[in-house]
């Protein structure tokens, strides 16, 4: 190749000088003639071995340059066939190594599926045996081993359930009592048992004579009028009305301190008096029934259910202010409902009508606390609160927790010490059995029927024109036996069957 590349120079160099010298020649014939021949040629040989010997100068630079670079292809091509002979070698060497690892785990694979092959022979034996030795079979053994392992397990379980149980009860019970007491705490109230007597107050003894009126006719007419028993006694500046039933002793207190008031005190002044104490004493009703709603914050209460949650005012539980009674169950529901995380509202409108079923107990057949589920179905309220009104007594059983908070409201504000009188519950159910039972015979026939001197006489105030005179001592005779046969009471029970005639009219 180097040669090539000489060659080639001295043939250019060859021909750059032939053709050098015919143009100086042809130069030199135009511009001086007077230089020979000769010297033209000897000038031209001198100026081609210059060039030649340049030519020649750079043609062996180059080859040199050739050479030097030829040389370090070569060196370089020489260094990659050795790493391809080392690469070539390791890969060789990786293969053989390989390739024994394959054997050798090949190998390791035969034994093993061999000494699997052993251990089940020597297991089928070991089987054989077994079962030789237990006289059970594989599956009989099997389902031996799986029953005792079941009742370990049971007995396992139920011994930690027991433990479980044990621990969350005394925890519960711990909390519980934490929760109850500091609820008691929060609603702390005072207890004033109602009685069955109100005094009225008296600015002049002589007032008494006029109370009682000629031959006792003012009195008789104010005792017929609101059905409680006046009691005009030694008692120096004072009467008393007597009556199982808080809202007629309440009309009969306001209508005697307003007769009193007024001095006028005839037949007409009182049923006038009657009826403005009965206006009055409906307006409280409905002031109590908002006391009562706020209490619950229940602002959109329908007024029939308004007005029937305010005579609670007027009604008792063993002796205990049934609104009293409302406002301290409302208090403790909602406290245990916040405690227990527990929906408040329910649980407050729940508290407030759980026990409105009393105040139509004298009206209607049935406990208390399913009266007052019927209630909450007629005015349309919500099942889940209709069950925590029916369930505090839990002969319905509770759906909910808000249920139950209710039914240990219920029973705190009760179990107070003080806050119930038994025996004052008994004598009202006593008194007021004699009045059903006077009630149930007479039926239509009476438009009044007063149980009064604590039960020992019952008064019927008949409707004239759906009786006679006869008919009335016959009426009584039947109601003395009804109660004689249905009650139990101490002493006698005096059976009064008032019947007469009014004629009313009015000059304009």
């Amino acid at each position: 190749m180097a040669g090539l590349i000489i060659l080639g120079l001295v043939s250019a160099v060859s021909i750059a000088a032939s053709v050098y010298l015919y143009t100086q020649n042809t130069k030199l014939k135009s511009d001086k003639p007077d230089i020979s021949e000769e010297e033209a040629i000897k000038l031209a040989s001198d100026k081609a071995s210059k060039r030649i010997e340049d030519a020649e100068n750079e043609a062996d630079e180059i080859l040199s340059k050739a050479k030097t670079k030829a040389n370090k292809v070569t060196e370089e091509a020489n260094k990659l066939d050795a790493q391809l002979v080392e690469r070539e070698t390791n890969l060789l060497k990786r293969e053989r190594l390989i390739q024994k690892r394959v054997d050798e785990a090949n190998s390791l694979k035969e034994d093993l599926q061999q000494s699997k092959q052993n251990l089940e022979k020597i297991r089928k034996k070991l089987e054989g045996r077994l079962e030789k030795i237990s006289g059970l079979s594989k599956e009989e053994a099997k389902e031996k081993l799986m029953r005792e392992i079941e009742e370990d397990l049971k007995e396992y379980h139920a011994k930690k359930i027991r433990e479980i149980e044990k621990k969350v009860v005394e925890e519960s019970d711990e909390k519980a009592k934490e929760i109850l007491v500091e609820t008691m705490q929060k609603v702390s109230t005072d207890y004033v048992g109602e009685t069955t007597v109100a005094t009225v107050k008296l600015d002049d003894e002589k007032m008494k004579g006029r109370i009682i009126g000629r031959e006792g006719r003012n009195i008789r007419a104010f005792e017929k009028a609101t059905g409680v028993d006046v009691i005009v006694d030694e008692s120096p500046d004072a009467i008393a009305l007597s009556s199982f039933d808080p809202l007629r002793r309440e009309v009969a207190s306001i209508a005697m301190k307003k007769l009193i008031a007024d001095g006028r005190i005839h037949p007409g002044m009182i049923e006038d008096h009657v009826s403005k104490a009965k206006s009055e004493v409906a307006k409280e009703i409905k002031e109590s029934g908002q006391e009562l709603a706020e209490e619950a914050d229940w602002p959109g209460i329908d007024p029939g259910l308004l007005k029937l949650v305010g005579k609670m005012k007027y009604r008792t539980s063993y002796g205990q202010n049934l609104m009293a009674h409302t406002i301290e169950v409302i208090r403790i529901g909602a406290a245990l409902a916040q405690e227990l995380g527990a929906d408040v509202d329910l649980v407050k409108k729940a508290c407030l009508l759980h026990d409105v079923g009393k105040v139509l107990t004298h009206k209607v057949e049935g406990s208390h606390h399913h009266l007052s589920g019927e209630v909450a179905r007629k005015y349309a309220l919500p099942e889940k609160l209709i069950n925590a009104i029916e369930a505090h007594h839990l002969d319905i059983e509770p759906q909910s927790i808000e249920a139950v908070i209710v039914y240990l409201a219920d029973a705190i504000s009760g179990a107070r010490p003080g806050a119930r009188k038994d025996s004052y519950e008994s004598y009202i159910k006593r008194v007021k059995g004699i009045e059903d039972a006077a009630a149930k015979v007479a039926g239509g026939k009476a438009s009044e029927i007063y149980a009064i001197h604590a039960g020992r006489e019952v008064r019927v105030i008949v409707k004239p024109e759906m009786i006679d005179d006869d008919e009335a001592v016959v009426l009584a005779k039947k109601i003395t036996d009804e109660i004689e046969k249905s009650q139990t009471y101490p002493g006698t029970v005096q059976v009064t069957v008032v019947r007469e005639s009014r004629a009313v009219s009015v000059a304009k």
